[in-house]
């Protein structure tokens, strides 16, 4: 169900075909923190700004939240990129639809790399006056780019080995701060699709939505191609984890509170005219008494848990954290409908996806 086949995108062909590539420049993204839709966000501008400067790019590493502490994102420790996301689809994307990109799998694999200039660390958005809606005038950031290039670099001695005057460039995590459509709308639909969740994860989701349809005796109707299954079941995504309720109290985020997500959920699941509602969380006390809370309304919840068998379970049970809410992820995107909070990363990629396949965009719901 979760099968992505690896192919030309030719918008994102189209962009780099009109780049000239300078490769003095080597780009890392190492800092890119927090839970799926942050790191998605953040290696998606890491990529997209270095096609704009005409950089190279070693692959992107992620921050690996802590196991016994899930509010503590910034550990200091670095993974690689297949801890999410499925590595060899991200490169070999990249290399049909970008071929002038460089990517390195480390960065002693850049050549020379010890006599190179830097790492020179820069917070892509203090190149420009950004506002809430992010960079202003995104066309103009490779110039602005190369003007601070040019200013770090002056009376720089390079070293004789290296005499493309290569410059390691250090990015920092920026979060929703390129505005996608500037590419044009197929670029913007299409650009995501370099990063796919990592196999297991994908194999696992595929379970859960068979056990799902074959336990409503529907699976025999199901042809694995839909991106939405009607009239089936609501996802909703249930945030109310330790680093949530401490992120966005609720006193101050009133829809942090779990009173006013599942009373909104419940009535959004009836108003869809569904009793069937999938349930992510990673708060598992919260999960039960919600589960007993929409019986009562005649709703009947399923999660991943009750929807594995014990072989799968037991896979799903060493992820972690930030692993097992991607299997969530990837069932709330073939829901009949989905709902979520609006100050959740997570919440906001699942209904971005779903609304580039939606033909029912009066009907999504966030």
């Amino acid at each position: 169900i979760f099968h992505h086949p690896t192919e030309r995108i030719d918008a994102i062909h189209q962009v780099c075909s009109a780049t000239t590539w300078a490769n003095d420049a080597v780009f890392t993204c190492d800092n890119s923190v927090g839970g799926i839709g942050n790191v998605r966000n953040s290696i998606l501008i890491c990529t997209r700004l270095a096609i704009s400067a005409a950089a190279s790019l070693v692959m992107p590493k992620i921050v690996v939240r802590s196991r016994d502490d899930i509010t503590q994102i910034r550990t200091g420790q670095t993974t690689t990129l297949d801890y999410m996301l499925d590595t060899q689809h991200y490169v070999q994307s990249l290399r049909l639809s970008c071929p002038g990109l460089k990517i390195y799998d480390d960065i002693e694999q850049v050549p020379n790399f010890h006599a190179l200039h830097g790492p020179i660390p820069l917070q892509p958005e203090d190149l420009q006056e950004h506002t809430s809606q992010g960079l202003p005038h995104p066309e103009k950031w490779a110039a602005d780019f190369r003007a601070w290039l040019g200013r770090e670099t002056t009376g720089t001695i390079f070293n004789t080995a290296n005499p493309s005057r290569t410059t390691i460039v250090d990015l920092g995590m920026s979060y929703l701060i390129y505005p996608i459509y500037t590419d044009g709308k197929e670029f913007a639909h299409s650009f995501g699709n370099i990063l796919q969740f990592r196999q297991d994860v994908r194999e696992l989701a595929t379970e859960v939505v068979i056990n799902l349809l074959r336990n409503r005796g529907l699976l025999s109707s199901y042809n694995g191609r839909d991106d939405v299954i009607e009239d089936t079941y609501l996802a909703a995504h249930l945030r109310t984890e330790k680093d949530a309720t401490e992120g966005w109290p609720g006193d101050h985020w009133g829809w942090s509170a779990y009173a006013k997500q599942t009373e909104a959920y419940i009535n959004q699941t009836l108003g869809d005219g569904l009793n069937l509602m999938y349930v992510g969380s990673g708060d598992f006390e919260q999960l039960t008494r919600f589960t007993a809370d929409a019986a009562l309304r005649n709703i009947t919840v399923e999660t991943k848990h009750r929807l594995l068998p014990d072989s799968s379970l037991s896979v799903l049970n060493q992820m972690s954290f930030d692993q097992q809410g991607l299997v969530d992820f990837l069932v709330m995107l073939k829901a009949s409908d989905f709902a979520g909070v609006a100050h959740s990363s997570f919440a906001w990629s699942v209904a971005l996806k779903r609304h580039t396949w939606s033909k029912r965009k009066d009907q999504l719901h966030l």
